[in-house]
């Protein structure tokens, strides 16, 4: 099953990526966008093949919903840029 371009509006923007060129951040933390529902999930269902796919394919979806609450966190604060991810 072939995942590839499935959800083109994920590509990084070009200004977004000119903007973390001089960026020099430490302790980011876990990079969640991978790996959220796989520490969450008991082992057992990765061995149905048709459950892992499933999974794989929502992955990103549940970071979305996390990443809206992150950006709800970071639409209040007056003491960040409106553009910055890492909060």
């Amino acid at each position: 099953m072939s995942l590839n371009n499935l959800f083109k509006s994920r590509q990084e923007r070009l200004y977004s990526v000119r903007r973390k060129a001089v960026d020099d951040r430490k302790h980011l933390g876990n990079d969640y966008r991978e790996n959220v529902l796989k520490n969450s999930i008991s082992p057992y269902i990765f061995r149905n093949s048709v459950m892992n796919d499933f999974v794989i394919l929502i992955q990103s979806i549940v970071a979305d919903l996390i990443d809206s609450v992150k950006f709800l966190k970071g639409f209040k604060s007056y003491t960040t840029k409106k553009d910055d991810l890492n909060i």
